[in-house]
């Protein structure tokens, strides 16, 4: 059963007398999250419009609206909320209507206030007791949550986890706000959260009337039927199109070279090569973006297995250093695989738990034929339609295929404000509701994406309200990640949840209490108090560092303004976890500005072979021998150079690779403020 405690329901929130009396404390003397009046009334009918409502004031009530002009039907004007003052204001009545017009209602208040900061009582390092309002999210409650080790022992209203053995010697953080699971990531391409919206969004035409206009607007991309005008912006119809764009092929291969992976471009220094490859960098960036925004496990796509630099920050969750015991998560990114029978295989041999696949990313019939992919790969044929199979996307799914998911139990991954980037529309999910389909939220990436699952939820919220009459309750969203992404990923036992023997991955943030899951909506890293990956406090307020690992220490971060600990670096010299998180920017920083400035060759270099969106470039990705180690004679121009781990062959010395354009320096910062 889904609890709403502070609505009227048949389940009732409980307090104990010393939080109802902390409440009206802090219902005076608080400072507004948002702003600190209520919401002004709205507008009158077309014919004779009303007056417009008062505006409640901090302390007292906020004063009515004018009486509106005389007209047919006009609708009469909200009033607003009264402030939260020390005896609580009432809202002021609405301005009256015209003459053929009702009264307005009385507005809707803002959010309350943030709460006294976070205090602590330092005590062993292993066990910390959290006071606060405990969201689970099935329940929230004034209560307390008991940290030994790397799992939850204790979960009490009241007081009532002091008389836990573990209690006695406890560190206590009274965190005067509201403590929740640790969010669960379950799709982010975690090496592109270098970047962000100023290194690459689509390059398509900024307004259209009709879809000619984006083909006739001078946009070489659009070209083909490639584009679409979706509420007068020009947008692409499916995955395939928008990695065609030059702009964003640079950006890859950025990436590329320093992941080390093939299709590196031919002007990658050989310093990232093998060794030099800065792959712990660009995942362990990525963990702290999600993590300064209490996200605490990652479905990063790194295909880092042998990286086990990845073990040290929020989880990444589908690698097998995740910190759990197993890893038995699969993940395809670039749509339905081709073996699938191989992960239906693991789904019958319990290698397999949860398996999240790209499919039905665009609006398309392209991108909706990869449903009838997913039905007919495998042996048996169509094995994928299966409950531990969670589809990613599904933005071009109607109710047939959400019908067909819903019955068997099949998943959903949403990322809205990436489908809106790159398509104007994003997956149908009251459709996906009323089949029955459980849903996920997560960023996709940081480029037209989110930064953050903080900023993601709050666009998720902003796009129901304003297209599908907020269908999404503030608990829904929240849970799609936490309890539901849990579950996607098969770890509802696990994670996702503060119950007792769950793994301690929690966060805690300020806001005001009466409303919970408004406040996560309204959150951003500033507000964040605390985040605790497998019993350890690894961000928060700076007052709360003695929670943190004493040794190798954590590192001062402000958040917009707000004074954080951070706890980057482990207290070991293998696998870069010493690293701090100065040390990984400033690295990444380097290695940006490195490619930055590889020069451009003359033309004739290449034997002005380059075509017009090419340059001609030195040939260094790829380590030179000596002219012994080539069976044959490298011909003028060329040279000897090893082309795997075993061959050498001659290749040209310089060649052709698309034009540097532009430039990545710097690294987009863990924290954007607004």
């Amino acid at each position: 059963m889904r609890f709403r405690p502070w609505q009227s329901s048949p389940i009732t929130r409980t307090f104990s007398l010393l939080g109802l009396c902390g409440l009206c404390l802090l219902a005076a003397c608080a400072e507004d999250k948002t702003t600190a009046d209520g919401s002004d009334g709205g507008s009158g009918g077309s014919s004779g419009s009303a007056g417009n409502g008062g505006t409640g004031g901090d302390i007292v009530a906020g004063s009515g609206g004018d009486a509106g002009t005389a007209g047919s039907g006009a609708t009469g004007g909200t009033g607003a909320t009264g402030g939260t003052g020390a005896t609580g204001g009432t809202g002021a009545a609405g301005g009256a209507g015209g003459s053929s017009g009702s009264a307005g209602s009385s507005g809707n208040g803002g959010i309350g206030g943030v709460g006294p900061d976070a205090t602590i009582t330092d005590g062993a390092e292993d066990r910390i007791l959290l006071t606060g309002l405990v969201v689970t999210p099935d329940q929230a409650f004034d209560g307390q949550v008991l940290v030994e080790g790397e799992d939850i022992t204790c979960v009490e209203m009241g007081t009532g986890c002091e008389g836990q053995s573990g209690a006695s010697g406890a560190t206590r953080i009274d965190t005067n706000g509201i403590i929740l699971p640790g969010l669960i990531d379950t799709h982010n391409h975690i090496f592109f959260d270098l970047f962000n919206d100023d290194d690459w969004v689509p390059n398509l035409p900024s307004s259209c009337s009709t879809v000619d206009d984006c083909v006739a607007g001078a946009s070489y991309y659009c070209r083909s039927n490639r584009c679409d005008c979706v509420d007068s912006v020009c947008r692409y119809k499916n995955h395939n199109q928008w990695n065609q764009e030059a702009e964003y092929a640079l950006m890859l291969d950025y990436k590329q070279c320093f992941e080390d992976v093939t299709g590196k471009p031919i002007w990658c220094p050989i310093k990232y090569d093998d060794a030099g490859k800065l792959a712990c960098e660009l995942d362990k960036w990525g963990e702290l973006k999600g993590m300064i925004a209490g996200t605490t496990s990652i479905v990063g796509l790194p295909a880092a297995t042998n990286y086990p630099c990845v073990a040290s920050l929020s989880r990444s969750i589908d690698v097998k250093q995740n910190d759990l015991p197993d890893d038995k998560i699969q993940a395809s990114s670039l749509g339905p695989p081709a073996d699938a029978t191989s992960y239906c295989t693991n789904y019958t041999d319990g290698t397999t738990d949860a398996f999240l696949v790209h499919a039905g990313e665009g609006v398309d019939a392209t991108a909706l034929a990869e449903w009838d992919d997913l039905n007919t790969l495998g042996n048996p044929v169509g094995c994928l339609i299966d409950p531990k199979t969670t589809v990613t996307h599904g933005t071009a799914f109607t109710k047939t295929q959400f019908d067909v998911m819903g019955a068997v139990g099949m998943k959903l991954t949403w990322s809205p404000a990436s489908n809106v980037a790159l398509y104007g529309k994003t997956t149908d999910i009251p459709t996906a509701l009323d089949s029955g389909v459980l849903v996920s939220i997560a960023p996709d990436w940081s480029m037209g994406g989110s930064q953050n699952l903080l900023d993601e939820l709050r666009f998720a919220d902003n796009w129901d309200n304003s297209r599908w009459n907020d269908r999404l309750s503030p608990e829904d969203l929240v849970r799609m990640a936490t309890v539901n992404a849990a579950e996607v990923l098969g770890l509802q036992d696990v994670l996702g949840s503060i119950k007792v023997g769950l793994k301690a991955d929690l966060f805690v943030i300020g806001g005001d209490t009466s409303r919970p899951f408004d406040s996560v909506l309204a959150a951003t890293p500033r507000d964040v108090r605390l985040v605790m990956v497998g019993g350890r406090a690894l961000f928060g307020d700076d007052q709360l560092e003695l929670a943190g690992p004493a040794s190798p220490g954590c590192e001062t971060f402000t958040a917009c303004g707000r004074n954080k600990f951070l706890c980057v670096a482990e207290d070991s010299s293998a696998d870069k976890l010493a690293q701090t998180r100065a040390d990984i920017e400033g690295i990444l920083n380097a290695a940006l500005q490195d490619l930055d400035t590889v020069p451009e060759l003359p033309a004739s270099d290449c034997g002005n072979a380059c075509d017009s969106d090419e340059a001609c470039y030195a040939r260094t990705n790829i380590p030179m021998g000596s002219a012994s180690d080539c069976a044959a004679t490298c011909g003028a121009g060329e040279a000897c150079f090893r082309t795997s781990a075993s061959a050498y062959n001659c290749r040209t010395i310089n060649a052709c690779s698309g034009k540097k354009t532009k430039t990545f320096y710097p690294v987009a910062p863990l924290v954007s403020c607004n």
